[in-house]
């Protein structure tokens, strides 16, 4: 088994009519598209070689239980990483920018 991590993409809807329902009856449906969302699992990575159309239809499936009356998510896409992502330092970049700032507007 080859344990990989999985990034999957996802379209964010929040819905728009849950924000004044009193809580009684159906929901009104007003979906509106938020941004995406990114969600990460452990996956044996062999998996997606022999059956990627069932590890899709896994991962909708999965997506589908995290919506409900106020938020939806939809599969957008999906990749395999193989390696750990490697953080760069915060402050490091932040006197890049202002570095490249000062190059830019003198």
């Amino acid at each position: 088994m080859n344990t990989t991590l999985l990034q999957i993409t996802a379209q964010l809807h929040e819905n728009y009519g849950a924000h004044s329902w009193s809580g009684v009856g159906e929901c009104p449906q007003r979906w509106k598209a938020k941004g995406g969302q990114v969600f990460t699992l452990r996956v044996d990575s062999d998996s997606f070689m022999y059956v990627e159309e069932q590890c899709v239809k896994a991962i909708e499936t999965l997506l589908e239980k995290r919506c409900n009356d106020f938020e939806r998510y939809t599969y957008i896409s999906h990749e395999l990483i193989f390696s750990e992502p490697i953080a760069l330092d915060d402050a490091e970049f932040e006197a890049e920018l202002e570095a490249e700032c000062k190059k830019a507007f003198n």
